[in-house]
């Protein structure tokens, strides 16, 4: 929440600077489709076990921006969590087989306090059909991945901060009602840094992980 903090505190100081600029704030609606690749080494056995995983999540975004009058926009968004998903699967034991990697693994993990300074890059070009103005959305993600797995002995993965590079195209525009109102819809896609992890017991994993958004926004001009 600190980190938060002092990124809207930076924003206000950059917007005040401009004596042209709105400031924009509001909330999105967005359907985000997660995908996650990775190996786990199993402890003692050495054996490594590969497998993928996709959800599809919707979740709430707030968001603040100063806003350009040539339509650009810079500013942050926030997610306070955004589950993952759950997947398990079951080792069991050979004859004559002592190895105590046996038993079930559950897999389980959650994006805690997305942040994501972004810019909103207006396209030269007229698109008369969609009666807004089209831009280029890119963006800086840093995350808390929270590993909530059950592993068999109780142990688990450590906690990391992961950064994501986003890009994506969208339209925004005024809304016909309501006093300074305006919407954004866009498409965006996420790639985050590969995550890399060691539990307790000598477990290792390596994961990479992907998003792509689909994302409406109501905001408010002032």
């Amino acid at each position: 929440m600190k980190k938060l903090i002092a990124i809207v505190s930076s924003l206000f100081l950059v917007t005040s600077i401009s004596a042209k600029a709105e400031m924009g704030m509001g909330i999105s609606g967005a359907v985000h489709m997660l995908d996650g690749s990775g190996t786990e080494t199993t402890r003692q056995s050495g054996e490594k076990n590969t497998g993928s995983h996709s959800e599809d999540i919707a979740v709430p975004e707030l968001f603040i921006e100063a806003i350009n009058d040539n339509g650009a926009a810079f500013g942050l968004s926030y997610i306070m969590t955004r589950d993952m998903g759950t997947r398990s699967r079951t080792d069991s034991e050979s004859p004559g087989d002592t190895d105590s990697d046996d038993g079930t693994y559950t897999a389980k993990a959650e994006f805690d306090d997305v942040i994501k300074v972004y810019g909103d890059l207006p396209l030269p070009v007229d698109v008369p059909y969609i009666g807004g103005l089209p831009y280029v959305h890119i963006g800086v993600q840093h995350v808390t991945l929270s590993t909530l797995e059950s592993l068999n002995g109780g142990t688990s993965y450590p906690n990391e901060n992961l950064l994501g590079t986003t890009v994506g195209l969208g339209v925004k525009g005024d809304l016909p009602y309501g006093n300074n109102m305006y919407y954004k819809t866009e498409v965006t896609y996420t790639d985050f840094e590969t995550y890399e992890g060691k539990s307790s017991a000598g477990n290792s994993v390596s994961a990479d992980l992907d998003s792509t958004a689909l994302r409406i926004s109501i905001g408010y001009k002032f």
